[in-house]
């Protein structure tokens, strides 16, 4: 089978981002939250304020960004350099990161037995992880989608390492990891992310994909990721 190119790893990891941000705003906000248009995908989600991580579009790999649109929300994800009426906000530009799962992972490691925590869980630990104000937490309670996964990891009875997966055709995109802050350094993450991987493996899928934040960046690394894209965030100039 012929290796997937960056440019496909690319496109991969920015349907992923996009789709997910589709899915929590039609479950946590309301289907008319959803924007599918050819330059932007994505939600608006202005409940969460100035947030872009959930009130956002992502422009899809090869498209124009689009020239800024009130009905827009406050962050326009893309690759371009630049947004006609936007301004770009440097400290949050975020590496796409893909893995061709032809290849096999460069270290052996020890599955770890699951649990499938809820939305709702998988969104608290992640508020709490990242010092957030409850937010994933109330998008994420009522997602119900066939193509979206939940993965984690219990310690004494408590839920200490989560993920969230979205399968789109044979891409697993990844999502919402975090590890509470007293386990941290355990190489939880990277212990769930490898089960996961290896199942996603045996069940047929052809790469992973994420957008990788600074703390995961080395990690992901480790794990065989490849930087194959760097996203940038627009958003629209403040009036004073």
């Amino acid at each position: 089978m012929t290796p997937l190119d960056h440019a496909e790893l690319v496109r991969r990891s920015i349907a992923g981002f996009a789709e997910m941000l589709t899915i929590v705003g039609r479950f946590g906000e309301g289907t008319d939250a959803v924007i599918r248009r050819p330059d932007a995908i994505g939600a608006r989600i202005a409940s969460m304020g100035a947030n872009p991580w959930f009130d956002a579009v992502v422009v899809p790999a090869g498209s124009d960004p689009p020239v800024d649109d009130p009905l827009l929300p406050y962050c326009v994800w893309t690759l371009a350099p630049a947004i006609i009426g936007r301004v770009e906000v440097p400290d949050i530009a975020t590496p796409c990161m893909g893995l061709d799962l032809e290849r096999s992972l460069p270290f052996e490691f020890d599955p770890v037995v699951m649990v499938t925590p809820t939305p709702t869980e998988v969104g608290l630990l992640n508020d709490r992880a990242y010092g957030a104000d409850p937010s994933l937490e109330l998008l994420a309670a009522d997602i119900e989608d066939d193509r979206i996964a939940t993965y984690g990891i219990e310690s004494e009875g408590r839920l200490v390492t989560v993920a969230m997966t979205l399968a789109l055709g044979d891409d697993l995109a990844v999502h919402y990891v975090a590890t509470e802050a007293d386990h941290r350094g355990q190489g939880l993450a990277t212990r769930l992310l490898a089960t996961v991987i290896e199942e996603s493996r045996n069940a047929g899928m052809r790469s992973v994909t994420l957008q990788a934040s600074p703390d995961g960046l080395s990690v992901y690394r480790r794990m065989g990721f490849q930087t194959v894209g760097l996203l940038r965030g627009f958003i629209r100039p403040t009036v004073i």
